[in-house]
């Protein structure tokens, strides 16, 4: 079955309400030209799940599409602290669901199995099953006591990967076992966004690579740079320049507004998302910096 889409039917099955689960480690790995498609889309009332996010939640508040996230940090790593979330946040217009990345992950896992919970011993002794009893609570065994996290699945799931097949088997290089494998697996929906669309062939080579089976994926969009301005290791860095841009511009509402039109929402794609912010020589130096790493 073919699973390939463009971006915007991709992007059409997120309705207004939808909770979506986005991958990514914070400024590494982020599914960034499918959040500039639903910020063009104009989709309202979201409630995200991101594990440990960056700049794909900062910009879909930006946009307006935010009604909640639930989360365990909201970063731009050395940078600072993500503007618009915080802002947000402190103003009441987002609602927070504070977790531990642990905790989170055990959610999603619970969602994932259909159990009622997963249970842990992170969390214990803090303030989340007062701050969220309706998904936490604290269960005694015989074996001792326990935090347990009750299930999250999201409506929708979205990673994005080095390599996929138009039958939406999936690979990470290096091969990803751990949170975006989370997402995959818990979402009623799962989108892969990809850098290149490869053949079944290269993946029956080498089944052991495969990071996500096709089961598990509904569809596939290619997308080059589509992570840009986060990294991509080891294709590429992050856009350390781009990011301090985007912080002085959120300093100013009329200089953010215009950064935000030319230099995130206007370019068509990935490619022409790096043209407009320094072209070929943005992209040798990311480039370097993924092969350093």
């Amino acid at each position: 079955m073919d699973k390939l889409a463009t971006m915007d039917e991709a992007v059409a099955r997120v309705a207004d309400g939808s909770t979506v689960a986005l991958g990514g480690l914070l400024m590494n790995g982020a599914p960034m030209a499918f959040c500039r498609a639903l910020a063009r889309r104009g989709v309202r009332e979201l409630e995200l799940v991101a594990i440990v996010a960056g700049p794909a939640v900062d910009w879909l508040v930006a946009a307006g599409c935010v009604r909640k996230v639930v989360t365990g940090l909201v970063s731009l790593e050395g940078f600072g602290l993500a503007p618009h979330f915080r802002r947000a946040a402190e103003r009441g217009e987002v609602e927070v669901e504070e977790w531990s990345e642990h905790t989170l992950i055990c959610a999603l896992q619970a969602g994932a199995a259909g159990l009622p919970f997963v249970p842990t011993k992170a969390g214990l002794g803090t303030d989340m099953p007062a701050l969220h009893p309706e998904r936490t609570e604290v269960v005694e065994h015989r074996r001792g006591t326990f935090l347990a996290c009750g299930p999250i699945r999201p409506d929708v799931g979205v990673v994005h990967v080095h390599e996929a097949d138009p039958r939406g088997n999936c690979r990470v290089l290096p091969k990803l076992v751990w949170m975006d494998s989370e997402i995959v697996k818990a979402a009623r929906t799962v989108v892969v966004t990809a850098e290149r669309i490869v053949s079944e062939r290269s993946f029956r080579a080498a089944p052991e690579r495969t990071s996500y089976p096709g089961f598990a994926v509904d569809a596939v969009v290619e997308a080059p740079l589509g992570a840009y301005p986060t990294s991509l290791f080891p294709w590429h860095g992050y856009d350390g320049d781009f990011v301090r841009a985007y912080l002085a511009a959120c300093r100013d509402e009329a200089q953010f507004a215009r950064f935000w039109r030319d230099r995130v929402l206007a370019p068509e794609d990935g490619p022409a998302l790096v043209d407009a912010n320094g072209g070929a020589a943005t992209l040798l130096r990311i480039r370097e910096r993924g092969a350093r790493a």
